[in-house]
């Protein structure tokens, strides 16, 4: 019983000591929410992210408040302003973390609209998802939302370039774009010639590079 008691306080003291300065990533095309800390991921959660015309906002925030079952006060957008207690029904479903006036991080009543670009600019989460991460980040943390379409990673000395779904339509990026984020590896890696992008709007993985 002892020893099961300090491999519970060992347990407790490591959690603690993963979650000591939690920070909270966005990339809006690859609806994803991921926290990181100290640098490190430790944890990663599927989203759903603001439409083309109700955009999630880009830039760097912080939690600057947090409240469990929240209750639902209809916006500017809504002709019944009626608001929607707690339960399931609410749109916030469980959680609310606030990282700028009207944008927070929350759950849903709607589980089937995760990892889609659906909400009104909030950033929703699966609500088992958002109750855990709600006791992992505290107020305070900081939120970064990006949005990139273009994403290196080295794989089996190669480089892979991930073309996300352009799903704001800001047609800012082409081979110009990739050959920018490509300098980094040019010491280690070569361009090849044989690649281009694709015009459709599927997520896709080319190789474009490969060790020298």
């Amino acid at each position: 019983m002892r020893i099961l008691m300090m491999v519970a306080l060992l347990l407790g003291y490591f959690q603690s000591a993963v979650w000591a300065s939690p920070e909270i990533r966005i990339n809006i095309p690859e609806l994803v929410l991921r926290v990181y800390d100290n640098g490190k991921l430790v944890k990663e959660y599927p989203v759903a992210l603001g439409t083309s015309y109700e955009k999630t906002p880009v830039g760097n925030y912080k939690i600057s408040s947090k409240e469990q079952n929240p209750t639902w006060i209809p916006g500017s957008g809504f002709s019944d302003k009626t608001p929607v207690s707690p339960g399931p029904d609410n749109p916030l479903g469980s959680r609310w973390m606030e990282f700028s006036p009207g944008y927070g991080i929350h759950g849903t009543n709607k589980d089937w609209d995760i990892q889609y670009p659906v909400s009104g600019g909030c950033i929703r989460m699966h609500n088992t998802d958002v109750e855990e991460l709600y006791e992992l980040v505290g107020v305070g943390a900081p939120v970064t939302i990006t949005y990139q379409t273009f994403l290196l990673k080295e794989r089996n000395k190669s480089i892979y370039l991930t073309i996300l779904p352009d799903i704001y339509n800001h047609n800012d990026e082409g081979k110009a774009k990739v050959l920018e984020l490509f300098q980094p590896y040019t010491k280690k890696y070569k361009l090849l010639s044989n690649w281009e992008l694709p015009n459709d709007q599927v997520r896709h993985e080319i190789k474009i590079g490969v060790a020298k």
